[in-house]
């Protein structure tokens, strides 16, 4: 069995969101599958029409919006990663995320700033 490989903890979510380019043109809506600190999964979504650098709005909780990159694309659905930089708990002086949001049912932050 593969060993998982990815560094930040990675939580269902299932909400929507809105995709829009970096002018802040809304492109479409789609369905966030999961999300960590450092990405998420897109669904239903056109992969193709996406463009390779874009903001995400995320519905969910307290909302926000996060810059990302494509890092794959497959048939309805993308894996993103945030281009933003969050604080960490290694990064006491570092700015915070203008909105975390508790994942209730993780009981894990999730920052969308």
């Amino acid at each position: 069995m593969a060993r998982e490989q990815r560094k930040d903890l990675r939580v269902q979510w299932q909400s929507s969101a809105t995709i829009r380019d970096v002018g802040g043109r809304l492109i479409r809506t789609c369905i966030l599958s999961d999300l960590s600190n450092g990405g998420a999964k897109l669904t239903t979504v056109n992969a193709t029409t996406i463009p390779d650098q874009f903001i995400l709005g995320i519905a969910r909780g307290r909302g926000g919006s996060r810059r990302c990159r494509v890092l794959w694309r497959r048939k309805g659905m993308l894996g993103v990663a945030f281009t933003d930089a969050i604080a960490s708990a290694d990064e006491p002086n570092a700015a915070r995320a203008e909105n975390p949001t508790r994942d209730p049912k993780h009981g894990v932050s999730i920052s969308c700033g």
